[in-house]
């Protein structure tokens, strides 16, 4: 049998009361270390991720189009003439080939692809008068395509313009971005990846 824990009393018959410790306050949950600015779901996040893509993008198709002002200069200072055989011309998935055929002036017979073929394409058997680089005898050209300038101009226009609307829409939503960047660095809830989000964050906390 389990023995009757005695009461202990006062003098005087009161009843004693052991004092009550205070509580210790509960402790602060520990603050975890920011993640680094190196991991994907940093720069993932962070606006300055899109300039980096557009700038690549803007560069290689300003090189492109240089390559063709280039070309365009080789074809008027040393390029030459001369009337080829269209041997081949079809439609692919991506635009259309034309194989030629032709003669140089030194009397060899070349085979060539036609770099700028026309909006209706030939048929075989068709001859077409062409430009020729001597150095580089397997790629041919029109005769109007050394002056013109709508191929180098659309490439500039296809890098320049796009840049220039996404600077406008970083301009509007640049701190939102990296905000977001800056929560999920320091653990806070962001919204995942991939998950679709208003363009125009200020407008919906206005309204």
């Amino acid at each position: 049998m389990r023995r009757a824990r005695a009461r202990r009393t006062k003098p005087g018959g009161q009843r004693y009361t052991a004092p009550r410790r205070d509580r210790q306050p509960a402790r602060d949950p520990v603050e975890r270390e920011p993640r680094s600015r190196w991991r994907p779901g940093y720069w993932l996040r962070h606006p300055a991720i899109g300039v980096v893509f557009f700038a690549c993008g803007a560069l290689i198709l300003v090189g492109c189009a240089i390559g063709v002002v280039v070309d365009q200069r080789h074809l008027r200072e040393r390029g030459e003439t001369a009337t080829a055989v269209v041997a081949e011309a079809r439609e692919l998935r991506r635009g259309v080939r034309v194989t030629l055929r032709m003669t140089t002036p030194r009397g060899a017979v070349v085979r060539a692809d036609l770099v700028d073929p026309p909006a209706d394409l030939p048929e075989p058997g068709d001859r077409l008068t062409v430009r020729y680089d001597p150095a580089d005898p397997g790629k041919a050209y029109r005769t109007d395509y050394q002056d013109s300038l709508a191929g180098p101009v659309a490439l500039v226009a296809l890098g320049v313009l796009p840049g220039l609307l996404y600077g406008w829409y970083l301009r509007r939503t640049w701190g939102h971005w990296r905000d977001q960047a800056e929560d999920w660095r320091h653990r806070r809830p962001v919204p995942r990846l991939g998950v679709r989000q208003d363009p125009f964050p200020h407008r919906a906390r206005r309204s």
